[in-house]
């Protein structure tokens, strides 16, 4: 068994339930003295050792067989799908780590953080994947013995179009946590809430920038509007506009149009008209239609806006990570 020692003297095997720490103490953890190239490269070498540190390709039409081990095959589960390749070269790793987290992190604390006990949620069958632009963090979930959900976020640094034309070309980077899926069973537990805010934190410290995701997942589409997350896409905010003036308009509903045009933002979109419900029908798999049909046979009677964006197509959102943590209300 992988045994090592990290700052502050703490010795735990890399596999050890143990390493699940409690949200708070990984998240100090994590906001360490920065680490040396030399501590950063040790900690590949252990996760390696451990297998917890494998490079990945998503495009399996480009496949050479030599470069995959052949024990490892495509990620399970309905999340982003994805080829474990073999390790990349140090030099690799330790290109893409200084591009992406700015060596502001050593691999094991980051791994570590992610993966903090939440909850009686934990995070097993987790792994790091160096893709070719993008770092993955992919796991399952699970609630003592029961596995309940699996969860990947990739890390990512672009150019940022949005600054200043000398700012664009010294380099200056943009810094993106992808959300790329999260399944949970137990959607009512308050995890995915509570594990995102933890997450907004360290990735604040860490000095990123945004999350991004897709809303495409049955709840989803209405959960991350509740979340604070906004359509990415500027023209998305009039098309659902039109949208939701539509539906109004064919159910008859008592609802001006000066008051869908003050929605701007997804979240908005969440909490209209919440004394307002409209039937809505559900399917066995939890997705949601205005119609009734053979698949979608289970009424349900939802607030408008919340039944709007539970049957709507799917959006690609995105949230701000402020650069300072949010102050307390006064009074």
């Amino acid at each position: 068994m992988l045994r090592e020692v990290y700052p502050g003297g703490v010795r735990e095997p890399l596999d050890s339930p143990c390493v699940l720490r409690d949200e708070n103490r990984a998240f100090e953890k994590s906001i360490l003295v920065p680490p040396s190239r030399q501590e950063i490269l040790q900690d590949f070498e252990r996760l390696i050792a451990a297998k917890r540190l494998f490079g990945a390709a998503r495009d399996p039409t480009i496949i050479d067989g030599s470069e995959f081990e052949p024990m490892l095959v495509r990620k399970k589960g309905k999340g982003s799908r994805f080829l474990i390749r073999k390790v990349p070269s140090r030099a690799t790793l330790a290109r893409r780590w200084e591009r992406i987290f700015e060596n502001a992190i050593a691999p094991f604390a980051l791994f570590e953080a992610l993966s903090a006990k939440t909850h009686e949620f934990e995070h097993r069958e987790n792994l790091i994947l160096f893709g070719r632009r993008r770092i993955i963090y992919d796991t399952q979930i699970f609630d003592g013995n029961e596995d309940v959900g699996e969860l990947t976020l990739s890390f990512e640094s672009v150019r940022n179009p949005t600054l200043p034309m000398l700012a664009y070309f010294s380099g200056a980077r943009l810094r993106v946590v992808h959300i790329e899926h999260i399944r949970l069973t137990a959607q009512r537990s308050g995890y995915a809430s509570t594990l995102f805010r933890y997450y907004e934190r360290l990735f604040r410290d860490l000095g990123f920038h945004q999350f991004r995701l897709n809303a495409s997942l049955s709840v989803g589409k209405y959960y991350w509007a509740k979340e604070g997350f906004d359509f990415f896409d500027e023209s998305e905010l009039e098309s659902r506009k039109a949208a939701l003036s539509a539906l109004v308009n064919d159910k008859g509903l008592s609802v001006a149009e000066s008051e869908i045009e003050k929605l701007n933002h997804a979240r908005d979109f969440a909490g209209f008209k919440k004394e307002m419900r409209i039937p809505v029908y559900r399917d066995a798999e939890g997705y949601y239609s205005l119609e009734a049909d053979d698949r979608f046979c289970e009424e349900v009677p939802l607030p408008l806006g919340k039944a709007f964006l539970l049957s709507s197509p799917p959006w690609k959102g995105f949230k701000t990570i402020p650069a300072d943590p949010p102050r307390p209300a006064e009074g």
